[in-house]
C-alpha cells in the first residue's frame, strides 16, 4: 500500500472510533478496487459526442459520475469534452495552452443513449371532493369521483466505448432500463420524459464510476460476540473488551489478543482479531486470521466478508500501481 493511501485509511479510522460508534464495531477503512482494471491505465480521459435522443444526458451524467471519483483528496481522472479526433480535445476553461489539449487524452469515451416512451391505460384513482359548500364556505357535502389513469414508462438503451490513444478497448458497458410514472386525469401535466431519462442515465453513470475508478469507504464492521466455549474469567473479559468497541478501540483489540492463547479455537476471538488487524491496515494478518475462523467453520459469513474486503484492497492498490506508477504521484 502507497503511503499515502495508508496514512488516509489510518485517519478515517482513527475518526470512525473516536466518533464513539454505537453497538458492538470496530471500523474499517480503505480503498476498494473498481470493477474492472484495464480503465486504470488511462489518467486523462475525453468524453466525446454521444449519440441518440438521451446520449447529451449520458455524456453529462457520466462526467459528473466520474469526477466524484476522488482518491486522497484529488480527483482520479482528468477529464475533458472533446470532438472525435483525439488532438482536438479541449479544457473546460478552453485554454488552448492546457496540459491536457496539448498531450491529448489518454482514453476518449464514446457513447450512444437510445430513449423509447409510452403511455397505458393504469386503471383509475378515486378522489374525494366537495360538492357543496355552505354560506360560510365550508364544504357541507362530498362526493367520490373517480378519475382514469396512465403509466408513462420511459426506456434507456446506453451503451459507451473506452478506446485508449493506443486503440486498445478499455472498458465497454451496456444496458436496458426502464421506470415509470404514473399519472391521474385529476393532476396537472404529465410526467417529464426528459427527467425520466435523466435518471435513468445517472444510473447507469454511477455503475460506470463504480467499474472505472476505486472508491474510498469508511465501514463500521460489527464484531462477533459468542461467548461460547470460553472459560467464565473470559468470558468476563471477552464483556469488557465488547464495551471497549464504542470508545476504545486500541484497547478492544489489545482485550481480543490477549484471549487468543486460552481461545485458540473461538471463531469469535479469531474473527475479532482479523477484523482489528484490517482495521489497523495490516491486510496479510487480518487475511491469517480469517482463514483459521474458517478452518474451524467453513462458510461462516463474516470471515468470507473480510476476505471479500481484502481481496478488494489488495486489487485497488493493484489498480493505483497502473494508474500512478509505482512511484505514486
Amino acid at each position: 500500500m502507497r503511503p499515502g493511501v495508508r496514512s488516509a485509511v489510518f485517519c478515517a479510522a482513527a475518526v470512525l472510533g473516536a466518533s464513539g460508534v454505537q453497538a458492538e464495531t470496530l471500523p474499517v477503512a480503505g480503498i476498494y478496487a473498481a470493477g474492472t482494471d484495464a480503465p486504470s491505465r488511462a489518467r486523462s480521459i475525453a468524453i466525446a459526442d454521444f449519440s441518440g435522443r438521451g446520449g447529451e444526458r449520458l455524456a453529462f451524467a457520466i462526467d459528473s459520475a466520474l469526477r466524484s471519483a476522488v482518491i486522497e483528496g484529488q480527483p482520479y481522472f482528468a477529464l475533458t469534452f472533446t470532438a472525435p479526433a483525439f488532438g482536438d480535445s479541449y479544457t473546460y476553461d478552453g485554454n488552448p495552452q492546457a496540459p491536457a489539449a496539448q498531450a491529448g487524452p489518454d482514453a476518449v469515451m464514446r457513447g450512444i443513449a437510445e430513449v423509447e416512451w409510452r403511455d397505458r391505460d393504469d386503471g383509475t384513482k378515486d378522489v374525494e371532493e366537495c360538492a357543496a359548500r355552505d354560506d360560510r364556505g365550508k364544504c357541507s357535502e362530498k362526493k367520490t369521483v373517480t378519475y382514469p389513469c396512465r403509466m408513462r414508462e420511459v426506456t434507456l438503451r446506453p451503451e459507451v466505448r473506452l478506446v485508449a490513444r493506443e486503440g486498445d478497448l478499455l472498458y465497454a458497458k451496456g444496458d436496458t432500463a426502464t421506470t415509470g410514472r404514473r399519472f391521474c386525469k385529476d393532476e396537472k401535466g404529465s410526467p417529464s420524459v426528459d427527467s425520466m431519462v435523466e435518471e435513468l442515465a445517472r444510473g447507469f453513470a454511477d455503475a460506470v464510476r463504480h467499474d472505472l475508478a476505486p472508491e474510498y469507504r469508511a465501514e463500521a464492521i460489527r464484531v462477533l460476540e459468542s461467548r461460547e466455549g470460553m472459560s467464565k474469567a473470559d468470558q468476563s473479559a471477552f464483556k469488557a473488551a465488547l464495551r471497549l468497541t464504542k470508545n476504545d478501540v486500541a484497547g478492544a483489540c489489545r482485550a481480543f489478543a490477549a484471549l487468543e492463547a486460552s481461545n485458540p479455537q473461538s471463531i469469535t476471538i479469531l474473527f475479532n482479531i482479523g477484523l482489528c488487524r484490517e482495521g489497523e491496515g495490516e491486510l496479510e494478518l487480518a487475511e491469517r486470521f480469517y482463514r483459521a475462523a474458517l478452518d474451524l467453520k467453513p462458510g461462516k459469513l463474516e470471515p468470507q466478508e473480510g476476505l471479500g474486503r481484502i481481496a478488494s484492497r489488495l486489487r485497488a492498490e493493484q489498480q493505483l500501481v497502473l494508474h500512478y506508477g509505482d512511484g505514486g504521484r
